[in-house]
This record gives structure tokens, C-alpha cells and sequence, in this order.
């Protein structure tokens, strides 16, 4: 006897579709495109299917309000909802949330962090909104652990030591930056993670989010002077110069050092660049849990090992939102009658599914 599958999705990263087709010569630099918005909504249209699916996980990063250029007051959720380019989506998404034959849940990222409960209740009755991504934001079933994967990052986590009120994380601004710069160029290279990798081998952690930052801005070709936007509270303008932000998170390594141990920290520093395989590790030798599902790195990944645990998965939903990768999502299933937890990594390409990879654990 097998239950009902859970679909376990990341990285959509929707956005208000400012940056599809900018004008005056500036190039784009929002990720999702109109193409891949209308492939994602006809993959929601295909999983709402109550007899086969039991639950749909959303792990964050659905939305985006954080690859803006600096000179832009970035969009609310509201605004990218109501966006032309994601009305396919929304109607998908309302459709899910409407149907009582199944459950569809939110637990937000990063470039999502500030979603609330309200955002969701008022767009998607129905949808349940899993907690603020400051908040410990994650989903367990059984002996299953699911979660965006941004909280283990050092620069994406959110920042509790230097932003005790918002949260915000060097992250968001490393991403405006970026996105200035690729708006300005065309360079959509996003692999900005392992300066942080070459800095902490010739330098050390001494100042490491500074000279990161410091570092992101020269690239860019931008002045410590660079006045950034914010999100504007109550009408009224919000700006930060770009050396307040270089100053406020320069001791960024060093608080974790201090706060959660010289492990911890340096792991940190590779979940940045993809490695969040340890991670899973911790997780499952801190309690029962066989299985770890994360997104955030943009790279699907099924993993079973047995060096470092008894028996777990580590499993990643990849990225919709990169024409250099393939669509994927995480599929599990529960088999009783073999007592086996199943876990796939399935494409979404030409309007099927199609299975990757595949690992079981006992239940």
C-alpha cells in the first residue's frame, strides 16, 4: 500500500516583470522569464491531481523582491502577484489553494523572507503560510525535514546580529548589486559565493563580509558612495549608502564564530556555494530524521549516504527559473507495505515528468 505523494517545490522566484524587456539601452536582469513563467504554470495545472497527490510543499523563494537594481524602490509581493508576467501562475496557485481534496503549504526563503500570513490569506484562501522565514520556516512529516536551506548560509540566513528588527541579510544587498550590475551589462554571472571561498583562503575570516561586499561592488563598478533604494514604510523614501552596508555586516564571520563555533561558521561559508550536504547530515544526527530536503542552490540533488549517519537522503528541488538547468521538483512517497520512504527527483520538460534519480530509506 503507498500513500499519496507530497510535491515538494523552490525556486520559482517570480518576480513584477519590471526587468523582462527594460528600455533605454539596460539589459535583463529579473530571472524568470515570460517562457518559464507559463512552464511553471502549466506544471501546477498537471500536479493538481488529488488522486495521486496529497501535498504540495512550497519551499520558498516562490517570489522575489530582492534582484533589483539600486536605483529602483523593488516591488511588494502585492506587486508581484498582480504582475502580468505571473498571471498564469496566480490562476494555478488559487486553483490549488481552492481545492479541498488536497493541501498546498508555503514556507518562505529568503528572496521571500518577508512574506506574511496576511499576504497569503488574502491572495490564495486556502494556501497554508508555514511561518516567517526568520522563524525557524520549516516542514516536518514522520521522519521527514523540509526547508528552503537559506537559514544555514551565512550571507542569506536571516541576520539576527546585525538587522535584529527586519532580519535582512548581507544577501539582499549582495543581490542588488548584482542586479544593478547585470542590468547595466548583461553579465548574469551569479556565481558571486566563492569570493567569499578565495577570501577566507588568502585572508581569513577577519572582516570577510566587508571585503565580500567590498569586493561585489568594485566587480560591478560602483563606488562605496551608491545610494540603494529600500523599500519605501508609509509613503515615506527608505535609502542606505552602500558603505553603511559594508560596515554593518564587516564582522559577519566572526559573530557566527563567536555565536554557534568555528564549524558551524565555515560551513556556513560553503552552503553558500552549494554544499548544504553537511547540513543535511547535522540535521539527521540531531534526531530521527532520514530525510532532508532543501532548495536554495539552484542545483537538484539525490544523495544517500551511510559515512556520516545510519541511513538518510539528502535530496534538493533544483531551480525553475535558470535556462542553464533543467526544471525539477522532489517527489516522496511512502510505501507500507515495504516500510520504505521513496524519494525522487523528477524534471518537468516538454510538458511531462520525467524521473531523474531515485533512493529509498526505511520509514
Amino acid at each position: 500500500m503507498k500513500e499519496k505523494k507530497r510535491i515538494y517545490i523552490s525556486d520559482v522566484h517570480m518576480n513584477a516583470g519590471r526587468g523582462i524587456n527594460p528600455q533605454g539601452g539596460k539589459h535583463p536582469y529579473e530571472w524568470l522569464g515570460e517562457e518559464e513563467a507559463n512552464r511553471f504554470a502549466k506544471f501546477l495545472k498537471y500536479i493538481n491531481n488529488p488522486s495521486e497527490i496529497k501535498e504540495i510543499i512550497l519551499l520558498g523563494d516562490l517570489m522575489d523582491n530582492w534582484v533589483y537594481p539600486v536605483d529602483e524602490v523593488p516591488p511588494t509581493f502585492q506587486d508581484i502577484i498582480d504582475a502580468d508576467i505571473n498571471k498564469n501562475i496566480v490562476r494555478e496557485l488559487t486553483a490549488l489553494s481552492q481545492n479541498e481534496d488536497m493541501s498546498i503549504l508555503y514556507f518562505p526563503g529568503n528572496h521571500d523572507m518577508g512574506l506574511t500570513k496576511e499576504d497569503i490569506e488574502r491572495n490564495f484562501p486556502g494556501m497554508i503560510f508555514g511561518g516567517k522565514a526568520a522563524h525557524d520556516s520549516a516542514y516536518r512529516t514522520s521522519r521527514l525535514h523540509a526547508e528552503h536551506g537559506s537559514a544555514y548560509a551565512m550571507f542569506n540566513a536571516p541576520d539576527a546580529f546585525n538587522s535584529p528588527g527586519s532580519r535582512l541579510p548581507l544577501g539582499y544587498f549582495i543581490s542588488r548589486i548584482v542586479a544593478t550590475r547585470e542590468c547595466a551589462t548583461g553579465i548574469s554571472d551569479r556565481h558571486y559565493w566563492t569570493y567569499a571561498d578565495d577570501i577566507l583562503e588568502i585572508l581569513g575570516p577577519q572582516k570577510l563580509g566587508a571585503s565580500v561586499f567590498e569586493a561585489i561592488l568594485e566587480e560591478a563598478g560602483l563606488p562605496e558612495s551608491t545610494i540603494i533604494k529600500m523599500p519605501s514604510k508609509g509613503g515615506k523614501e527608505i535609502t542606505i549608502v552602500a558603505s553603511e552596508v559594508k560596515e554593518k555586516y564587516a564582522c559577519l564571520y566572526d559573530q557566527w564564530q563567536s555565536h554557534y563555533g568555528p564549524g558551524v561558521a565555515y560551513k556556513a561559508i560553503m552552503a553558500e556555494i552549494g554544499y548544504l550536504g553537511d547540513i543535511a547530515d547535522n540535521l539527521c544526527k540531531k534526531g530521527d530524521t532520514t530525510v532532508v530536503i532543501f532548495g536554495h542552490s539552484h542545483d537538484w540533488e539525490l544523495d544517500k549516504d551511510k559515512w556520516f549517519v545510519a541511513d538518510r537522503i539528502y535530496a534538493n528541488c533544483g531551480t525553475w527559473c535558470d535556462d542553464k538547468r533543467p526544471c525539477t521538483y522532489v517527489e516522496t512517497e511512502k510505501d507500507k507495505d515495504n516500510k520504505m520512504h521513496i524519494v525522487r527527483v523528477v524534471e518537468w520538460k516538454d510538458n511531462k515528468a520525467i524521473l531523474l534519480k531515485e533512493e529509498s530509506v526505511a520509514l
